[in-house]
């Protein structure tokens, strides 16, 4: 320790600090490499598109994905919302529907 502080008595020590902070805060060049630009998600098939309106589903672009949507009224309300699943939801809910339309067709309902 006592030899840290005698060279920074004399003045070599002083350099020696300036110097070592002037390398530090030296601007180095910066090498960007540009990355590739990704593709977009490829979109649904025409016939996935076509499949969804024809459950009454209409498709929209968020945030570069398509998602498929309906409005419809929750339980107990009949205040509507609106509900979006994404491409691999969609074939869920179209057989949840088209089950929920047989059983009404076929007289199922609540009715005892």
């Amino acid at each position: 320790m006592k030899g840290i502080r005698a060279l920074i008595r004399t003045g070599l020590g002083l350099s020696l600090v300036v110097g070592i902070a002037t390398m530090a805060g030296a601007q180095q060049p910066v090498v960007t490499a540009t990355a590739p630009t990704a593709a977009p998600p490829p979109g649904p098939s025409p016939e996935t598109i076509k499949k969804a309106k024809d459950a009454g589903l209409k498709p929209e672009v968020r945030k570069g994905i398509t998602v498929f949507c309906w409005e419809d009224a929750n339980v107990g309300t009949r205040f509507k919302t609106k509900k979006c699943v994404g491409e691999l939801q969609l074939d869920g809910v179209i057989e949840q529907r088209e089950a929920d339309r047989e059983q009404m067709n076929r007289g199922g309902g609540n009715h005892p």
